[in-house]
């Protein structure tokens, strides 16, 4: 079909694709997601996981075994002690993180203290079981 009689006349304002990425590049930072890595929105975690992250990731590839589909729960504790001891020895700064032991009351009318673990354990074990289920997951 022949348009050019409809007096069609681009938007002087905003042109798309360069005028509009230049007036609102802005509201839409230029962040490169990588879906196959599994972390969609990878600027949203704290600093503690990129501190935490490359630990966990090379306990799993010391203890990856891929004849295995899921590790036991002593295997899963073994590496996260592993972890949590390479962490607190390379990085003296999150010994003080680590140190937070937070009280819990067992029963509520004896009032008695029971200390549970740090949370920087908890931290690394939900970190490294989300690292193997993102290693063992299905491929599409």
């Amino acid at each position: 079909m022949y348009y050019n009689n409809l007096h069609w006349h681009p938007m002087p304002e905003c042109r798309y694709p360069m005028e509009y990425h230049r007036r609102y590049c802005w509201a839409y930072p230029c962040i490169d997601y990588d879906i196959d890595d599994g972390m969609v929105c990878p600027m949203m975690y704290p600093d503690i996981y990129y501190k935490l992250y490359p630990y966990v990731r090379r306990v799993c590839d010391l203890m990856d075994n891929p004849c295995i589909l899921y590790p036991t729960r002593e295997q899963i504790e073994s590496m996260v002690d592993e972890c949590y001891d390479m962490c607190v020895r390379e990085m003296p700064e999150l010994e003080q993180y680590a140190g937070s032991i937070v009280p819990v009351y067992q029963e509520v009318g004896a009032q008695q203290f029971a200390f549970r673990r740090p949370i920087l354990r908890d931290l690394i074990a939900i970190i490294l079981i989300s690292e193997l289920f993102r290693r063992r997951r299905r491929r599409f």
